[in-house]
């Protein structure tokens, strides 16, 4: 295969893939609402891929794709009802297209085995029942002209909504580049923030030197330059990389129906805000959260129709996920109107498990004890299926999420609803910070985390079992000193300030002796030999060339919490 058609066929797959996607989302949409415009836009899809894949000789496909076409022409003409598994006999399809297109990926080729699902929509096709009337047997060749025909009375009986549809397609010009590239691009970027950062501590260096006014301005008015330049091309390079989480969110309703005839439920799906566009390498490690909280809303959280019937609620339950920008994060919220958490079978297990003392479990607030649902492990379901009750699942979601410096809580009625919350940031590689410094070491706090400063006072500071504590506004809040977290030893004067950190309702102290400021930096990995040392999630170079770490807040909260929980007084 010459270089040409190797980058015919990557186009032609890259383009099926996203065919397939809209054609699954649709088909689901149709089946809910029974739009003919839905059911030609999937009818039109399918003819794309049948028609390049013929050409290109993927012989397997082509038939595939026109089997499929056959069946959804029939219901399109109202010849066969789109019944359940007239549905799914289709849904099965575009699977194993995308199958075939991953086999011509990797392989080079469409060999894949589709005789029993071409006999399977032959049959149906073959068994649906004409609307008004009998409909003789037509060869290919007429058969083909009757749905161009059709097409052509559907696209002028809305030609309006079929030229702008047209319009905007042609006007959309995009080029397809790969995430490596944008990744280089983007790192080039994160050193040109440095490098900015070290020009802007030279510029005002160069203020107290006792150089001439003439080249103080003129180093100011190129550093400013150059930083409005690299802010603007560091923000346009971010939105190179960001793509809409209807990627991840167009794969639910699919999952969503699957799971509800498995568990013979009924759930009515909201889905918001799927234009919410975040990095793309946000968009590949969401996916696996995202399954485990739908499954788990389904399986454990909403109801059957019989139970919820008897408690006085609706038939039909709600799984509603929404997705929004809030500042320089974004936020995902899940929520179904289920039954609830139940704290009490939570400390039960916890207790059977042995993962948390009794003497702490008792002490912990209504809020803490539901957010011990991401302890690994931990499974309140009562049999074991192939979606739950392994005790794999919600510690998985909590991992990855933190392993993105984002934050999730859970919050829940009991009976009633479930809430669970992400909140992720727009782009992993460069994040506001706030710089502190303690035993003349500095240090990065991700400044989402950061909740206030306090001024330490020797009277706020109580001991707890010989740890220290922050009485600050009738809460009990642990103190952390970086020094003995690092094993280092550190001075024991009574001045500086605590920095309030706060994930997942869980708040830390963090000791330190000055807080230097706000900064903008540029996340890089420790390495293979120190990419696992406990509170330390990165390192990054400051404008003067210093090497300072980026610390976990969410790790180092563990390391308290296992001691001293915040509690109310």
């Amino acid at each position: 295969m010459n270089e040409e058609l190797k980058e015919i066929v990557g186009e032609f797959i890259l383009e099926s893939k996203e065919l397939l996607e809209i054609a699954t989302a649709d088909m689901l949409a149709f089946e809910k609402e029974g739009s003919d415009e839905l059911i030609n836009n999937v009818f039109r899809g399918i003819h794309t891929i049948k028609g390049t894949s013929s050409f290109l000789n993927f012989n397997n496909l082509s038939r595939l794709a026109h089997v499929s076409e056959d069946l959804l022409g029939k219901i399109k003409k109202k010849e066969i009802e789109p019944r359940k598994e007239v549905i799914d006999s289709l849904l099965k399809s575009f699977d194993m297209m995308k199958m075939i297109l991953e086999n011509i990926e990797t392989m080079g080729d469409d060999q894949v085995d589709i005789e029993e699902i071409l006999r399977m929509l032959e049959d149906i096709s073959k068994g649906g029942s004409p609307a008004g009337g009998q409909i003789g047997e037509m060869d290919e060749t007429q058969s083909v002209s009757e749905e161009e025909k059709e097409e052509g009375i559907i696209a002028h009986k809305d030609q309006e909504k079929f030229t702008q549809r047209k319009r905007a397609q042609r006007e959309e010009q995009t080029i397809r580049i790969g995430v490596k590239k944008l990744d280089d691009l983007m790192n080039l970027v994160g050193e040109l923030v440095l490098g900015k950062n070290r020009l802007m501590v030279l510029s005002q260096s160069a203020r107290v030197s006792g150089l001439s006014e003439q080249v103080i301005e003129n180093l100011s008015d190129v550093t400013n330059y150059i930083e409005l330049v690299t802010n603007e091309l560091q923000l346009s390079v971010m939105k190179a990389r960001l793509v809409p989480i209807s990627r991840v969110f167009s794969k639910i309703p699919r999952m969503v129906r699957e799971l509800c005839n498995e568990f013979k439920k009924e759930v009515e799906l909201e889905i918001k805000g799927e234009e919410t566009e975040l990095d793309k390498s946000l968009i590949e490690v969401l996916h696996d959260p995202m399954v485990h909280i739908v499954r788990n809303s389904i399986d454990h959280g909403i109801e059957t129709p019989e139970e919820r019937v008897a408690k006085g609620k609706m038939r039909k339950g709600l799984l509603s996920i929404s997705a929004r920008n809030e500042g320089n994060h974004i936020i995902i919220e899940v929520f179904d109107d289920g039954k609830g958490i139940d704290t009490k079978a939570i400390k039960e297990k916890v207790k059977e498990k042995g993962l948390i003392g009794e003497e702490e479990l008792n002490s912990m607030s209504e809020k803490e004890i539901m957010n011990l649902v991401f302890l690994p492990g931990l499974s309140t379901a009562k049999t074991v299926t192939k979606v739950s009750g392994r005790g794999v699942g919600m510690d998985v979601v909590k991992t990855n999420i933190e392993r993105l410096n984002g934050q999730v809580c859970i919050d829940s009625e009991f009976g009633r609803w479930t809430k669970l919350t992400l909140k992720l940031p727009l782009t992993l590689a460069i994040m506001k910070s706030l710089v502190i410094e303690k035993d003349g070491e500095l240090y990065a706090v991700p400044l989402n985390t950061v909740v206030e400063l306090v001024k330490a006072k020797e009277e706020d500071i109580k001991f707890v079992d010989k740890k220290e504590v922050l009485v600050l506004r009738d809460r009990v809040i642990p103190v952390l000193d970086l020094s003995y977290a690092f094993g280092r030893n550190g001075s024991k004067n009574g001045r500086g300030y605590l920095v309030i950190c706060n994930v997942d309702d869980k708040s830390v102290a963090v000791k330190v002796d000055h807080v230097v400021g706000q900064e903008e930096v540029v996340i890089k990995p420790l390495g293979e030999f120190l990419g696992n040392v406990g509170g330390i999630g990165g390192a990054t170079i400051r404008g003067d060339g210093r090497v300072i770490l980026i610390l976990d807040i969410p790790s180092l909260i563990r390391l308290t919490s296992s001691h001293i929980r915040e509690k109310r007084v």
